[in-house]
């Protein structure tokens, strides 16, 4: 059987900052699905003492909110995550990697990625419609090569079994945001018993740490925080239908940081 559409976002992702985040009024197409947003990090502020070399490393949880309209049939097909420039800095080139020619290899048996190189996990929550069944996907986050992209692997059990491996970029940008993860999902996963999968959460952990040289680093660390201690958080998502008709939705969140 074919699987169930959860996860494969994730979102999440990656990279980001210390906080306690609000999401703010989101922009949609009328009549589509609508998003929301919330984040927080552990630690919350930051320490005297930082560097333009090392910053604090912080644990990263995030959540994406998805509410459909009624009789939805909207899949979710993209997942673009901003995060703010100058607070959070993902280090992946810092830790070990695995790609998803690695864990295909291995059949995606996730023991097969090096140690050290599993950044997080998360849970997606989605909806077979055709079948009327509400189940959830096991999401796995590794450190992709060169520390330029995020390794996802979902696993599902209900109502089909999938195991699967894929990759969203993550890439450095320049001005109001920082990090770029951008999260293209299959077609394949869009769909079951040629029916669709409509996704109504993702909730993702990451954050790691490893001793370089002396200094403990972090996949994610927090080096500054605005003086308007607002840092800003940006996801756009898009959605299909089988008739042809699509939807997006943005989400903005102001971050606070200390």
């Amino acid at each position: 059987m074919q699987s169930i559409r959860t996860g494969r976002i994730a979102v999440a992702a990656a990279a980001a900052t210390f906080i306690v985040a609000a999401a703010s009024p989101a922009a949609n197409t009328p009549g589509g699905p609508t998003t929301s947003v919330k984040a927080s990090v552990t630690p919350n502020h930051l320490v005297r003492g930082l560097t333009n070399k090392h910053g604090m490393p912080i644990s990263l949880k995030f959540h994406l909110g998805i509410t459909h309209p009624s009789g939805s049939r909207y899949r979710l097909d993209h997942v673009v995550v901003k995060f703010p420039n100058g607070v959070g800095k993902p280090n992946g080139n810092l830790f070990p990697s695995c790609s998803v020619a690695q864990l295909e290899k291995a059949h995606n048996r996730l023991s097969a990625c090096p140690k050290g190189s599993r950044i997080g996990k998360g849970i997606a929550v989605g909806t077979a419609v055709d079948i009327g069944v509400t189940s959830s996907g096991k999401l796995t986050l590794f450190n992709g090569p060169g520390g330029k992209s995020i390794t996802f692997n979902v696993d599902i059990e209900r109502p089909a079994l999938i195991n699967m491996t894929f990759k969203a970029p993550l890439r450095k940008t320049s001005g109001k945001y920082g990090y770029t993860l951008t999260n293209v999902i299959p077609t394949e996963l869009q769909n079951i018993l040629d029916g669709p999968i409509i996704v109504r959460s993702i909730d993702v952990t990451t954050g790691l740490t490893r001793v370089v040289h002396g200094v403990k680093r972090g996949y994610i660390e927090a080096f500054k925080c605005p003086k308007s201690h607002k840092a800003p958080l940006h996801v756009d998502t898009s959605f299909n239908t089988d008739t042809g008709l699509t939807a997006t939705s943005s989400s903005d969140t102001n971050i606070t940081c200390h």
